[in-house]
C-alpha cells in the first residue's frame, strides 16, 4: 500500500488536468476517511504516507476549490484534532499540510507556477491556519486539565495524555516558527519566492540549533524576507517571526501564554513523556522560546498608543512570571544531573530572546514630553521587572559557580574527554547566551545616555514640542510613570550591583580553569590541552567573554579595579616569593637549575592566573579600536577623577604593577631562573601594552572634556607634568631586552613588533621614541643582530622601524632609511653577484637568503606613507633588475617567483603612483611592472605547462596575489585619472599603463587554469579586476587584448551571470553594463572581424543566460538593479535576440493561455516603461568616449514588477 500511495500522489500531480477537480476531490476525501477508519490497523509508516498524500492533493486542489469547500475540509481536520483519536489523523495531516503550504524544501513538486504556491500560502495562513492552531491549543488545554485530575485517569491514561500533548505541540511549534507573507495587499510577491540562492536554512523553531527531528529542520527553508532579500543563517534567525495583527487574540491572550508554561510543567511531571522522542517537554520548551520573543508593531497594534503599550506590558508580565518559575527551578536543581542540559539551554535562550525583543522596539507612550525607553515602560508598569532581572543575574552567577563546582569535582575528567574543555560544556554555552542578553541591556542604556548627552539643547526644544502635542493627545501619556533618566539611572545602579557578583564568580572560575589546565594534565593526560583549541590566543578565543567582563567592570570600575589589583598583587608577590625561594635553593645546591616539578607547577599556575588577570584588566581599560579611533573610556576617566589622590587610583596602580612584573620577568630571563620564566606571560603583557599604549600614553587632553590629574601624572606628556615619556623609553628598553633574551620565541617577538607598529600610529609617541637616546642603539642592535632573529619576523621588523623612523628629523630619517635599504639589498646583491650563483641558486641557504630579502622589501613597502614615498619608490626602481634576474634564474620551483609576485602586490597596494615627480618616472614605473609581468609569464611558459592548474593553497594564493596586483595597479592609476579618456593624463603615460594592465589580464588568462579562476576567492578578485578594467580601460582592451583571451573573458562573464557568490554576480553585472554601454554608444569601429564575432556571440550568450537567471534561478533581490541594467543594456545591443528569447519563453509556458496572455502583457508594459525611461535616453544620447552605464535606480521599480510577475508564471515547482 505504501508504494500504491506514492503512485497515487504522483498520478494526481501529473494527471490533474485530466482527472479534474471533482474526481480529485473525491479521491482526497476517500483517502482521508480511509486513514481515519483504519488508524489502528495500518502500520505507522502507511498512515504517514496516507496523510502526506492527502496533504499534497489538498494543496493541488486549493486554487480550484471554493472558500466553502476549503473551510469544510479545514473544519473536518479541526474536528478530528478535537476528537483526537490515537493516532490522530487530523494532526498528522495538518503537519504535512503545513509542510506543503510553507513553500520550503518540504514542499512537493506540483509542476505549477510559483504564484500558485504563493497564493496557497497567503490564503491558508490568513484564513485557515489560525483555526488549526486554535484547535491544537484546545487539545493542549484539555490534556492539561486531564493531567491535573490524575485520580480519574484510566490505566494507560497518562501515556495517552503524553502522546496527545506531543502531537498537538508538533502543530503549535510549526506554526510558531512560520514565516508570514506581507500583509500589505498592494505588495507584489517576493522576487525569489522559493529556495534562495546560497541561502542557509532559516529554522527559527525550537531550541537554537536543535530540532525535534530531521524533517522539521527544513520547515521554513527557502523563503526570503519581506523585502525580497536573502535569509541567511545569522543572528536574525534566532528570533520569533513577525505575526500579523489577526493573531493578537491567540498569541497575546493571557490564558494561552500562561498555558504554554503550564504545559511544560505538566510534561516535566509526566514521567511517560520519556517514551517519546522528542518528548513533550522538549517541544514545549521550543514553543516557549518562540512565544518569549513575540515582536512587531502589527501584533501589538491597538486603537491608541496607551492600549498598544498595555498589550506589551501584559505580555511582558506573563512572560516574566513564567520565566521566573523556570529560572528558580534551574537555580534549585543540580545542573550536573542527567537531562538538565535541555531546560538550561532553552531557558537561557528564551531569556535572551525576550530581552532582545523588548529592547528592539520603542513604546508609543510618552512621559514628560519624551518617548519612553523600553526599560522605562517595563520598570514603571511591570512590578516583576527588577525581580526578573535580579533572577537572571543570579542565574548567570549560578552557572559560573556550577562550572567552578564541576572543576573542583571528579566530573572534570569526564567533561574534558567528552567536550574538550569546560568552555565547550553546556553550562558555559548557557552563560554565553545570558551574557549576550545582559550586554544588550548595558549597551542599550549606555547608547541612550550617550545620545541624551549629545543631543543637548536640541532635545530640550523637541521636548517642549512633544509636551504640547502630548497635552492634545492624552493617550500618549502613561499615568504615574517615571521619566527615562531617573528609571534608567536606577536600572544602571541595579546592574552595577549585580555585576559585582558576576565578576567575582567569573574571576574565580577562570582561576580554577587555570589550575585545571596546569594540574589537570597529570590526571587525564595532555589531550584536553590539545582539544581546547588554543592554537589561537586566549584573547582571541574568549573575546566575547572578555568584552562582557569589561562591560561589567565599567559599571563599577572602582570595585572592579580594586578586586583585580588585589588578585594581581597577591599573585605577583607569590610569584616573586617563589622565584626567590628557588633562587636560594639553586645557590645552596639543593635544586638543579633545570627546576623541580612541584616548583615548576606552582610557577606555571601563577603565570597562568596572572595572564588571565592581565587579559581582564586590558579589556576593562580599553576597547580594541578595530573600526574607529579609540579614547580612554569615560567610566575610567570619571573613576580616576574621583580618586582623592594618585595612590588611590587603581587604574594607574594596575598598569604600574604590570610594568614592574614585565621588568621582573625580563630580569629573571637573564639569570639562572630563566627556565621558570613564561614567554606567554611576557607576550600577554605586551598585548596589554599594545591595547592601552596608543590610548593612554601621551594622550591629547583636548580629546576629552575633562581629564583626571592622576592619569595625566602617570601617562601624560612632560609639558603637563606627566610621566609618559619615561614609560615610552622604558618600553623601548623592555623591547630591546626581549629581543636579546627571547630571540627564538617567534610569537613573543611578533607581539613586540606589533606593539611598536601600534605605537607608531600615534605621532606624539613616535616622536618621543625616535628622540629617545635609547632608539639609535636599539635600531643598530636590530641591524647588527638581524640574523639571530627568526626570519619570519624580519618583514615586520623592517615595517615597524621604518614607520617609527619617519618621525625622526630629516637627516636622521635619511640615515635610518639607508640602513634599512642596505639591510634589504645587501644579502640579495651579494648572493646574486656570487660567480657560482646560477650553479648553486637552488641551495636551501641561498633560497632562504633571497626569500628573506624579499620579505624585508615587502615590509618596507607596507610602511610606505607620504613621509617616505619618494624614497621607497627609489628602492623599488633599484629592485627592478634584481626581481627580473630572479624570475630569469628560478625557472623551476615556486617559492621565489611567488615571493616576487607578493612584493609586486605590496608595491601596487601601498605605493601612491600619483606622487611620482613627472611623466618620465610614471613611464619608467609602468615599464618596470610590465617587464616583471613579461618575465613571470615567460617563466611559466619555460616550465612546459601553459596553465598552472594546481589548486593547492599556495598556488591559489599566488593566483590571488597576481590578480590583486593588477587590481591595485588600476585602482592606483584611478587616483590621478577618472578613466582612459580623461584629459588629465598624459597620452603616452596612459597608453603605457593601458598596455601594462592589458598584458596583466593576458598574463592571468595564460598562466592560470579555468579551474583555478573558478575558486571562490580567486573568482571574487578576478571579477573585481575585470569590472575595473572594463570601467577604466575598454578602449585598451579592444585595442590590445588578443582574440584568444577575449574568448576566455567572455566565457568568464557568461559564467559569472549565474553564480552562487553575491560579489561575483554583482561585479559581473557591472562589467557587462559598462562594456555594453561602451559598445552601444562608441561601437567597435574598425575592430577585427574575429573580435566583433566573439563579442556578438558573447552578447547573445550573456543575454540568454542572464534572462534565464533572472526569471528562473534563485535570486538575491539586492542584485535586481545591477542585473536589470545589464539585461537592458544587452537588449539594446541585440534587440532581435532579446525578442527571440521572449518568444521562446512564451512557447515554454505550459500553464494555459491565461498565463501566456499575462506574460505577454507583463512584457509589453515593461517595454513601454523602458521606451520612456530617461536613463536609457541619456545613454543613447551620450557622446562620451567612455560612457557611464545606465542609472539603475530609475529602473528598479519597473524591473521588480516585470521580474516578479514573470517569475510567478515561469518558475515551476
Amino acid at each position: 500500500m505504501f508504494f500504491a500511495l506514492r503512485g497515487i500522489k504522483e498520478a494526481v500531480v501529473s494527471g490533474y488536468s485530466i482527472s479534474g477537480v471533482d474526481a480529485t476531490l473525491t479521491l482526497r476525501d476517500e483517502l482521508f476517511h480511509l486513514a481515519v477508519e483504519n488508524s489502528r490497523i495500518y502500520a505507522p509508516f502507511v498512515l504517514e504516507s496516507l496523510c502526506w498524500t492527502v496533504a499534497v492533493i489538498t494543496k493541488r486542489l486549493w486554487a480550484d476549490l471554493s472558500e466553502e469547500k476549503r473551510a469544510t475540509f479545514i473544519q473536518v481536520l479541526c474536528n478530528d484534532i478535537l476528537d483526537h483519536a490515537t493516532p490522530c489523523i487530523g494532526i498528522a495531516t495538518t503537519k504535512y499540510i503545513l509542510d506543503e503550504v510553507s513553500g520550503g524544501s518540504r514542499c512537493s513538486d506540483l509542476h505549477v507556477p510559483w504564484e500558485f504556491h504563493y497564493a496557497c500560502k497567503v490564503s491558508f495562513e490568513r484564513l485557515y491556519m489560525p483555526r488549526l492552531f486554535e484547535a491544537s491549543l484546545k487539545i493542549l488545554h484539555r490534556q492539561l486539565q486531564r493531567s491535573y485530575d490524575s485520580s480519574q485517569l484510566k490505566p494507560g491514561g497518562r501515556q495517552t495524555i503524553a502522546y496527545e500533548r506531543r502531537s498537538a505541540l508538533h502543530i503549535v511549534e510549526k506554526v510558531l516558527g512560520w514565516t508570514f507573507t506581507s500583509s500589505d495587499p498592494e505588495k507584489v510577491i517576493d522576487a525569489s519566492f522559493g529556495q534562495t540562492k546560497g541561502g542557509s536554512r532559516g529554522n527559527t523553531s525550537g531550541v537554537d540549533g536543535q530540532c525535534d527531528d530531521a524533517s522539521d529542520i527544513d520547515d521554513l527553508d527557502g523563503f526570503e524576507n519581506q523585502n525580497g532579500s536573502l535569509v541567511f543563517n545569522d543572528e536574525t534567525q534566532n528570533r520569533t517571526p513577525f505575526f500579523p495583527h489577526s493573531w493578537q487574540p491567540l498569541l497575546l491572550n493571557r490564558d494561552i501564554l500562561g498555558m504554554f508554561f503550564s504545559v511544560y510543567d505538566a510534561a516535566v511531571k509526566d514521567q511517560m513523556h520519556t517514551f517519546f522522542s522528542p518528548g513533550s517537554a522538549h517541544l514545549a520548551l521550543q514553543c516557549l522560546i518562540q512565544v518569549s520573543g513575540i515582536r512587531g508593531k502589527d501584533i501589538f497594534s491597538a486603537p491608541t498608543s496607551k492600549e498598544s503599550d498595555a498589550l506589551r506590558i501584559e505580555y511582558a508580565q506573563i512572560i516574566m512570571r513564567g520565566q521566573l518559575g523556570l529560572i528558580r527551578r534551574i537555580c534549585a536543581a543540580d545542573l550536573t544531573s542527567e537531562g538538565s542540559e535541555g531546560v538550561v539551554m532553552a531557558t537561557t535562550q528564551m531569556v535572551r530572546r525576550f530581552i532582545e525583543a523588548q529592547l528592539a522596539e520603542r513604546p508609543l507612550s510618552a512621559t514628560n514630553g519624551q518617548r519612553l525607553h523600553p526599560l522605562t515602560l517595563l520598570t514603571a508598569s511591570v512590578p516583576e521587572t527588577f525581580e526578573y532581572f535580579n533572577e537572571v543575574g543570579k542565574l548567570i552567577s549560578m552557572l559560573l559557580r556550577a562550572a567552578s563546582g564541576i572543576l573542583e569535582s571528579d566530573m572534570i575528567q569526564h567533561i574534558d574527554e567528552d567536550f574538550g574543555d569546560m568552555d565547550n560544556y553546556f553550562v558555559m554555552q548557557a552563560f554565553d547566551e545570558l551574557a549576550s542578553a545582559w550586554s544588550s541591556v548595558i549597551n542599550e542604556i549606555r547608547e541612550w545616555s550617550f545620545m541624551e548627552d549629545a543631543n543637548g539643547a536640541y532635545r530640550e526644544r523637541i521636548e517642549q514640542s512633544s509636551i504640547s502635542n502630548a497635552n492634545e493627545a492624552p493617550d500618549m501619556l502613561l499615568k504615574n510613570s517615571a521619566d527615562n533618566p531617573s528609571v534608567l539611572a536606577s536600572f544602571m545602579q541595579f546592574l552595577a550591583t549585580a555585576a559585582h557578583l558576576i565578576r567575582s564568580d567569573y574571576i574565580q572560575l577562570r582561576m580554577l580553569m587555570c589550575e585545571d589546565s596546569v594540574y589537570g594534565n597529570d590526571a587525564h593526560g595532555d589531550v584536553s590541552v590539545i582539544d581546547q583549541g588554543l592554537l589561537a590566543k586566549d584573547y582571541v578565543v574568549y573575546e566575547d567573554q572578555l568584552q562582557f567582563f569589561a562591560l561589567l567592570s565599567r559599571l563599577d570600575i572602582r570595585t572592579s579595579m580594586d578586586r583585580l589589583h588585589e588578585s594581581l598583587c597577591s599573585r605577583c608577590n607569590a610569584l616573586q616569593s617563589e622565584f626567590g625561594r628557588i633562587e636560594s635553593k639553586i645557590k645552596s645546591g639543593e635544586l638543579a637549575v633545570s627546576g623541580g616539578n612541584s616548583s615548576q607547577k606552582t610557577i606555571d599556575l601563577l603565570h597562568e592566573q596572572i595572564q588571565w588577570i592581565i587579559l581582564l584588566i586590558g579589556h576593562s581599560l580599553a576597547d580594541s579600536g578595530i573600526s574607529e579611533r579609540v579614547l580612554i573610556p569615560q567610566p575610567i576617566i570619571d573613576y580616576s577623577a574621583s580618586c582623592l589622590s594618585p595612590e588611590q587610583d587603581m587604574v594607574v596602580h594596575n598598569v604600574m604593577v604590570i610594568l614592574k612584573l614585565l621588568q621582573f620577568e625580563l630580569e629573571s630571563s637573564s639569570s639562572e631562573l630563566a627556565a621558570y620564566v613564561s614567554p606567554l606571560l611576557i607576550e600577554t603583557i605586551y598585548w596589554l601594552l599594545r591595547r592601552i599604549g596608543p590610548i593612554y600614553l601621551l594622550f591629547n587632553s583636548s580629546d576629552y572634556r575633562r581629564m583626571s590629574s592622576s592619569l595625566i601624572s602617570a601617562f601624560g606628556a612632560s609639558s603637563e607634568g606627566g610621566n609618559g615619556q619615561a614609560i615610552v623609553q622604558g618600553l623601548l628598553n623592555f623591547v630591546r631586552c626581549t629581543f636579546d633574551q627571547w630571540s627564538s620565541e617567534e610569537d613573543l617577538l611578533h607581539m613586540c613588533i606589533s606593539l611598536l607598529r601600534e605605537l607608531s600610529q600615534c605621532s606624539s609617541i613616535s616622536q618621543e621614541i625616535t628622540q629617545s637616546p635609547l632608539f639609535t642603539p636599539f635600531v643598530l642592535y636590530l641591524f647588527d643582530n638581524i640574523s639571530r632573529i627568526p626570519e619570519s619576523t624580519h618583514s615586520s621588523v623592517v615595517e615597524a622601524l621604518e614607520l617609527l623612523t619617519c618621525y625622526a628629523h630629516s637627516a636622521e630619517h635619511d640615515h635610518y632609511f639607508s640602513k634599512i635599504k642596505a639591510l634589504i639589498m645587501h644579502g640579495i646583491i651579494n648572493t646574486l653577484s656570487d660567480k657560482d650563483f646560477e650553479d648553486q641558486c637552488h641551495d636551501s641557504r641561498i633560497v632562504s637568503s633571497i626569500l628573506d630579502g624579499l620579505d624585508m622589501m615587502d615590509g618596507l613597502l607596507s610602511a610606505a606613507n607620504f613621509r617616505n614615498m619618494d624614497m621607497v619608490f627609489q628602492v623599488v626602481f633599484e629592485m627592478h633588475p634584481i626581481l627580473a634576474r630572479l624570475l630569469s634564474v628560478y625557472s623551476s620551483g615556486d617559492e621565489v617567483p611567488r615571493k616576487v609576485v607578493q612584493v609586486l602586490e605590496s608595491a601596487m597596494r601601498y605605493l601612491d603612483i600619483s606622487s611620482l615627480a613627472d611623466d618620465d618616472y610614471l613611464l619608467q614605473f609602468s615599464h618596470n611592472i610590465k617587464d616583471i609581468l613579461h618575465r613571470y609569464h615567460a617563466l611559466k611558459q619555460r616550465r612546459g605547462v601553459s596553465l598552472n592548474s594546481s589548486t593547492d593553497i599556495d598556488s591559489l594564493g599566488e593566483t590571488t596575489m597576481l590578480i590583486s596586483t593588477m587590481s591595485y595597479f588600476i585602482r592606483n592609476e584611478m587616483g590621478f585619472a577618472a578613466n582612459e579618456a580623461s584629459q588629465s593624463a598624459n597620452r603616452a603615460v596612459s597608453d603605457s599603463y593601458g598596455e601594462t594592465e592589458v598584458f596583466g589580464l593576458y598574463c592571468i588568462h595564460t598562466t592560470v587554469s579555468l579551474e583555478q579562476l573558478q575558486a571562490p576567492n580567486v573568482l571574487r578578485g578576478y571579477m573585481q579586476f575585470l569590472s575595473e578594467m572594463i570601467q577604466y580601460r575598454t578602449p585598451s582592451l579592444l585595442r590590445w587584448l588578443p582574440l584568444s583571451v577575449w574568448h576566455s573573458v567572455v566565457a568568464m562573464l557568461v559564467k559569472g551571470t549565474d553564480n552562487e557568490i553575491f560579489d561575483v554576480c554583482r561585479r559581473t553585472y557591472e562589467a557587462v553594463s559598462k562594456l555594453g554601454a561602451y559598445l552601444k554608444v562608441v561601437g567597435l569601429g574598425d575592430a577585427p572581424e574575429g573580435l566583433q564575432q566573439v563579442l556578438s556571440n558573447g552578447i547573445k550568450q550573456m543575454l540568454s543566460k542572464l534572462l534565464e537567471t533572472l526569471l528562473f534561478s534563485p535570486f538575491d533581490a539586492e542584485l535586481v538593479e545591477p542585473a536589470g541594467v545589464a539585461l537592458v543594456t544587452l537588449g539594446l545591443l541585440d534587440p532581435e535576440h532579446l525578442q527571440a528569447c521572449f518568444r521562446e519563453l512564451f512557447s515554454s509556458v505550459h500553464s494555459g493561455a491565461a498565463f501566456a496572455e499575462r506574460l505577454s502583457a507583463t512584457l509589453s508594459k515593461f517595454n513601454s516603461e523602458l521606451e520612456s525611461s530617461e536613463p536609457i535616453k541619456s545613454l543613447l544620447a551620450s557622446t562620451d568616449l567612455i560612457p557611464d552605464p545606465i542609472d539603475g535606480a530609475a529602473l528598479r521599480q519597473p524591473l521588480f514588477e516585470f521580474l516578479v510577475n514573470a517569475r510567478a508564471v515561469l518558475r515551476i515547482k
